[in-house]
């Protein structure tokens, strides 16, 4: 057997290749829109041809690449569960069915809870032996989490713990998880960053498998689940083949043109670096920089839907990096791009925008100094637990725009992260809601636990 995982380190996305060398064929297990390119010289560096596609699950965190997998491959089979209600050709898969890739069989267990359609795969080298070696879990099972359930709520999350009891536990200890996703992925929370584990680890380690009965394990499950993201409905339609995938375009805009379309309507996706943003922006635009964690996924929050969209980016290199990069969560509403950069937006004499940037210190200062100084603290709900400023307000990034009216309009206004990412982007949304005076701390709260400052928890 010929086994091979694909990390995607800025998704947090796992696909897989399995084939077999005397057979000289291979599947793809959950396969990104990305990385086809990837598959196919993979596969033909092994001396193998690709003949099956299988998902795992109907994907609400990125587009799928199977259908394009399947046109490179010319005669690839594409194979998900009946329940997806997929709308292009492929093979409806049920619970005990067998895929055989020579001497490899992938035995189908049908495991609803994160999503209806959700399968693990159990795989078996039978020139090894009969007892399976691995289980593909998707987003069934992570390495020391499970799946969210949200699109279902309590009744999907009773299912997972039905098909994590029913399918999985039962398994030998010594039988390997991979899974679909890992650490920087949306579709769980508190996940490993490693890229494999065991039945076994598992069931001794992960802290919802040890829940005592179904209600504890939905209650620990549903405690503080994060928000959904906006764009899930548009991918799950996307990958389902009930909403079109298009590869976006983008022209040079200059900065004169670039402003006409943005007072039409247009966003501005600024991908530069926090302090280069804070120097000066296009009034509203949405700053996440390139090279920040969930890249894209951050900016398919905070993008307006279906607002053409205009990049800034921090050289011309990144510019077909980051289309790449948002094609994969289905952003392809991309208008053009900035042609010349601030530079040219400067010298035409055009708005622009900027947002302070501060040190722990200065906020220390600020904060004995200035009673009417408000803390927004922007990090996850286990950030804030683990150790905060006191007296700081907290607003989670995912939250931001939805809660803008929690915020203090005419205060001034420190936000503050683990770094000074993710405030950043914060400060942008709240921009382009017209909330101002806001000031980013630079290093955030691991700059603030450094200085020494005080944290309450």
């Amino acid at each position: 057997m010929i086994f091979q995982q694909l990390l995607n380190e800025e998704s947090g996305c796992l696909s897989y290749l399995i084939g077999c060398g005397q057979a000289g064929e291979a599947v793809v297990v959950d396969p990104g829109r990305d990385r086809v390119a990837e598959y196919v010289r993979l596969a033909r560096k092994k001396g193998l041809r690709i003949t099956g596609i299988v998902e795992t699950h109907t994907h609400a965190d990125h587009i799928s690449g199977n259908r394009d997998l399947a046109a490179a491959a010319r005669d690839a089979r594409i194979m998900v569960h009946r329940a997806a209600g997929a709308a292009f050709d492929h093979v409806g898969l049920a619970d005990g069915d067998d895929i055989t890739v020579g001497t490899v069989h992938l035995k189908v267990l049908h495991t609803p809870g994160h999503t209806p359609d959700s399968i693990c795969l159990l795989v078996t080298d039978r020139s090894r032996g009969d007892e399976p070696w691995f289980v593909l879990t998707g987003d069934t099972l992570f390495i020391g989490s499970v799946g969210r359930p949200d699109f279902g709520g309590d009744q999907a999350a009773e299912q997972l713990w039905d098909s994590l009891t029913r399918v999985l536990l039962p398994l030998d200890d010594s039988v390997e998880v991979y899974p679909a996703h890992g650490s920087g992925s949306l579709c769980g929370r508190a996940m490993s960053a490693k890229s494999g584990s065991t039945v076994g680890f598992e069931r001794r380690f992960n802290p919802l498998l040890r829940a005592r009965s179904r209600q504890e394990f939905v209650d620990l499950l549903m405690q503080g689940i994060p928000p959904k993201p906006p764009s899930f409905e548009k991918i799950v339609g996307k990958n389902r083949g009930l909403i079109p995938i298009d590869a976006a375009k983008p022209r040079p805009y200059a900065a004169r043109e670039a402003w006409d379309a943005v007072r039409e309507g247009a966003c501005v996706v600024d991908m530069r670096d926090p302090a280069t943003y804070g120097e000066a922006h296009v009034p509203g635009a949405i700053n996440v920089w390139i090279e920040s964690p969930q890249f894209a996924d951050r900016v398919g929050w905070f993008v307006p839907a279906g607002a053409p969209l205009i990049l800034v980016t921090p050289s011309p290199s990144d510019l077909e990096r980051g289309v790449q990069a948002l094609a994969r969560v289905g952003v392809d509403e991309i208008a053009g791009y900035l042609q010349w950069g601030m530079i040219d937006w400067k010298s035409q004499g055009l708005p622009a925008a900027s947002v302070p940037q501060i040190t722990v210190h200065d906020l220390a200062a600020w904060m004995s100094e200035r009673p009417e100084l408000v803390v927004i603290d922007v990090r996850e709900p286990f950030e804030w637990l683990d150790g905060h400023i006191d007296g700081a307000l907290h607003l989670p990034m995912m939250e931001a725009v939805a809660r803008a009216a929690d915020v203090p309009a005419e205060r001034p206004k420190a936000l503050v992260c683990a770094g000074g990412l993710r405030s950043s982007t914060v400060i942008s949304a709240l921009e382009r809601l017209g909330i101002g005076a806001c000031h980013n701390v630079t290093g955030g709260m691991a700059a603030w636990v450094k200085a020494g400052y005080p944290v309450t928890r």
